[in-house]
């Protein structure tokens, strides 16, 4: 049980405090991949652990959205660390095409960094065009400390920013790892940690459900639904309770198939106590910041769907793990010292089956031989026009245009838009083709628009854009996914917590990159540049 309740009053005055004035001792930031608003409040009325105690002590912004249009992880972590757009700002997907370099580069990629003694990728904040409030608190106060830790590097990473003390995350390959980017040697506390939760020990672990069977039958949809993943004992088509670890995986396949379990991010969990304990955190009146990337529920919302029984069993467990996760900081800080944020990265769209049979809503997968068949009809059109095509290169459904090439051919780009545009949309589930021009410049009536501004970049950014219709994905014949800027994917839960907060629930409008600029204000420190975002502070008092 929590224990301090004598010091309610600290965290008011820390909240109301000016610049100079005292801060909390420890944030707290926690980001739970594809926690879509709808899917949050769904299951809210289940939670009696961490998130019930987060929303108890906490100011909720019912009407919070991510602006920038693309829904993904990279561009989400980069704005909640930073409070900027990611398409202004250059960081354009996880994977992207670079035009300056001519290949796909992931979003947190550093050919300078190097793994120390447990594998790690060459992956850090140094190539990132920005920085992130842990990065403005340490330019004002040497002597705090900023780390990440996360399932996914890029969650570690984009969060905790250029400066961080140290960021760790899962290597899929069984072990929690950083590199030398962070640090020198490896920290001798995670060398422990990792051979205390030893992953290759979870062979016989079986996920069960929680809760009993009637309960998931009140939420969620029948154990097994049309259009989830079976990743289990595939035999038979059977995507069902309980899961496992097969006999005949191999120590690889057990430490990827980890990230689909709730015990990722368990440990993930515990790892941040462990780092707050071994690295001092909160520990004194310099205020430090952790953050916090808990992944799995984006592995399992992409096989299963937000109202599977693997979803909402997965947020169960999360919500007894995050209740421990505060025990343990009363035990060490106390939380009248600590201040939380919670939020997510993106949404998702439910199971295209789900939507459709459950919700009665238009969409659906889109038809691959369709699909390909008018980019096929698009290409020889070009051809038949200009005798090549070469000057187009197509990433998925983006197109980027060699403009030289297009002016040494003759070639008039508005009829290039014209013929892609036209085979596209002709295709099912497909909604608008925008071109680059039509985004560097919105509507300021077409939302979508406005919010796909938000993720354009003037040189890198895709001469062709193509967004679904709403309730559509590419993803087939199982699963679902995001990327777009309809609600399911933007409309996100954002809460800032404290002991000394009472339940109170906005519906100003917000939105993601409001985030960190507010930590920041909280932290007492301002950001060296401008910012997309403001602060909410003032919303909190």
């Amino acid at each position: 049980m929590l224990k301090k309740t004598a010091a309610i009053m600290t965290i008011v005055l820390l909240m109301s405090c000016g610049q100079g004035e005292r801060s909390p001792r420890l944030v707290v930031f926690i980001v739970v991949d594809d926690l879509a608003h709808h899917t949050y409040t769904h299951y809210q009325a289940l939670f009696t652990g961490g998130f019930k105690w987060l929303y108890d002590h906490g100011v909720s912004f019912d009407n919070a959205h991510l602006e920038h249009g693309y829904a993904s992880t990279g561009p989400g972590h980069f704005v909640l660390g930073s409070s900027l757009h990611p398409g202004p700002a250059g960081l354009l997907a996880n994977h992207f095409y670079d035009k300056r370099v001519g290949h796909d580069v992931y979003c947190i990629e550093d050919s300078s960094a190097h793994e120390l003694d447990i594998p790690a990728n060459s992956v850090s904040y140094k190539n990132v065009p920005g920085s992130t409030f842990g990065d403005w608190l340490k330019a004002r106060s040497p002597e705090s400390k900023v780390i990440g830790v996360g399932c996914k590097d890029r969650a570690a990473i984009l969060l905790s920013g250029k400066n961080a003390d140290l960021a760790v995350w899962y290597n899929w390959r069984g072990s929690f790892t950083t590199n030398d980017y962070y640090t020198e040697t490896t920290p001798a506390w995670l060398h422990d940690f990792n051979r205390e939760h030893n992953m290759v020990s979870y062979r016989d672990s079986l996920w069960t459900r929680s809760l009993p069977d009637a309960i998931y039958d009140q939420y969620a949809h029948a154990d097994s639904f049309p259009g989830e993943t079976d990743r289990y004992l595939t035999d038979t088509y059977s995507p069902v309770f309980p899961k496992g670890i097969e006999s005949e995986w191999d120590d690889k396949k057990v430490f990827s198939e980890m990230g689909s379990r709730p015990w990722l991010d368990r440990m993930t969990l515990q790892l941040a106590s462990k780092a707050i304990k071994e690295e001092g955190l909160g520990q004194d009146d310099v205020p430090d910041v952790l953050t916090l990337g808990l992944s799995v529920m984006d592995i399992i919302v992409h096989y299963y769907g937000p109202y599977s029984q693997e979803t909402m069993d997965l947020l169960v467990k999360m919500d007894g793990y995050l209740q421990n996760f505060l025990d343990d900081l009363d035990d060490q800080i106390g939380l009248e010292h600590v201040v939380f944020a919670l939020s997510t990265d993106h949404g998702s769209l439910p199971l295209p089956e789900h939507w459709t049979q459950v919700m009665g809503k238009t969409g659906g997968r889109i038809n691959a031989v369709e699909l390909n068949a008018a980019r096929d009809k698009a290409m020889a059109s070009i051809l038949d026009m200009y005798g090549t095509h070469d000057f187009i290169l197509r990433r998925g459904d983006t197109y980027f245009y060699d403009q030289n090439s297009m002016t040494s051919l003759g070639v008039e780009p508005a009829r290039i838009d014209s013929i892609i545009r036209s085979n596209l949309e002709s295709v099912e589930g497909i909604g608008r083709v925008y071109t680059k021009a039509e985004l560097l410049d919105p509507d300021p009536e077409d939302r979508n628009a406005v919010r796909l501004s938000h993720m354009t970049h003037p040189e890198l950014s895709p001469d062709i854009y193509t967004l679904l219709e709403k309730g559509w994905i590419y993803r087939g014949p199982y699963g679902t996914s995001h990327q777009t800027p309809y609600d399911y994917d933007s409309h996100i839960p954002l809460m800032f917590s404290s002991l000394g907060f009472t339940r109170t629930t906005l519906n100003d409008s917000v939105q993601m990159a409001d985030v960190a600029i507010t930590l920041a204000d909280i932290l007492n420190v301002n950001p060296p540049h401008k910012v997309d975002g403001k602060s909410l502070k003032s919303l909190l008092n």
